[in-house]
């Protein structure tokens, strides 16, 4: 088969495209033929080393896929030849075929097309989990949703204006992206690099602050996060685009109830996976009513993965950024 290969940590030229040897799928596991993966931050990290979860080289990218199931292993209960499938792969997704554990695979209807599939479990998958299980936000509530031009930030947009969050305030760092978060729902959108934003935040929310906030940047952000945070607000922390180093006053927390979580869906999927399949269902199903739209950005063959990465290094699309082994 044909796949992506990292043999060294780097830049998106590591990303090479080779003839590798089919992936056997093991007593508990199925053989998926791909036909869609996204491309996530994720990705980019564990190219550079620096992804907590992230395999060592040599190893094949990629943490979610859509496809066809062309074989089982000898334990496999619930799953058949033919279904059509999400999963998030033992084996890595940039390639034609992959493998996945039967408890990270999940069947989904044939009326979902496999580009609305590919794009969906991991950020679908996040979203829906830190909305409804770790931030267990309410229709009362106000949220702010950083980086809400990108994949999980525009999902997360969608999936809070169904649950009828009644304001929703997104942040992005590039001016460009402001009207695309406002067709998708945000009441409200602000510059994550302005080093004043509490100041918007305390006046669109009538000094009451808001409820949840939704973070994948740290850095400075957190600073002004906490003072953004409402009384009993929760601070959700799901990544770490900036290196800067900050600093956590602990008088902003116990003083007014409000937490700081940190959420890692990855972490999830190895160590709880039956939490993750609860989820997924959520997700399938949210998918199938057409409840939510993730914007496909940009799609690429599976040898223009490393242009597919400089595109999400360089924050020039909007959305999510899929591979594809063939047109579909």
């Amino acid at each position: 088969m044909k796949g992506i290969h990292v043999t060294k940590y780097g830049g998106a030229d590591v990303l090479q495209y080779l003839d590798l040897p089919d992936p056997v799928p093991e007593a508990h596991q199925v053989l998926i033929k791909v036909k869609g993966a996204s491309v996530n931050f994720a990705d980019i990290k564990a190219r550079s080393g620096k992804y907590h979860l992230g395999k060592k080289p040599p190893y094949i990218p990629g943490i979610d896929v859509a496809g066809i199931v062309l074989d089982i292993g000898q334990n496999v209960k619930d799953i058949k030849i033919g279904d059509h499938v999400i999963a998030f792969p033992a084996s890595g997704s940039y390639a034609e075929k992959t493998v996945a554990n039967e408890n990270l695979t999940f069947v989904i209807p044939e009326s979902i097309n496999f580009e609305s599939a590919a794009a969906c479990p991991i950020v679908a998958g996040t979203v829906t989990h830190m909305l409804n299980r770790i931030a267990q936000i309410n229709d009362k509530e106000i949220i702010l949703i950083h980086a809400a031009g990108g994949g999980v930030g525009s999902t997360a947009v969608q999936l809070a204006k169904n649950l009828g969050i009644p304001k929703i305030i997104g942040s992005i760092g590039s001016l460009w992206k402001e009207k695309h978060v406002k067709e998708i729902g945000a009441d409200a959108v602000i510059n994550y690099a302005d080093a004043g934003y509490a100041k918007q935040i305390e006046h669109l929310t009538d000094g009451k602050g808001v409820d949840v906030i939704l973070n994948p940047i740290g850095g400075r952000t957190i600073e002004q996060d906490l003072q953004s945070l409402a009384p009993f607000g929760r601070l959700i922390l799901y990544g770490k685009l900036s290196d800067e180093n900050t600093r956590i006053p602990p008088g902003e927390l116990y003083t007014t109830n409000k937490s700081v979580i940190g959420f890692s869906f990855g972490h999830y999927r190895r160590f709880r996976p039956e939490l993750v399949n609860e989820t997924m269902t959520e997700v399938i199903n949210l998918l199938a009513e057409k409840r939510f739209n993730i914007k496909i950005g940009e799609k690429f063959a599976l040898e223009q993965a490393s242009v597919a990465h400089r595109h999400i290094d360089e924050r020039k699309t909007i959305g999510k950024v899929l591979l594809i082994p063939e047109i579909f």
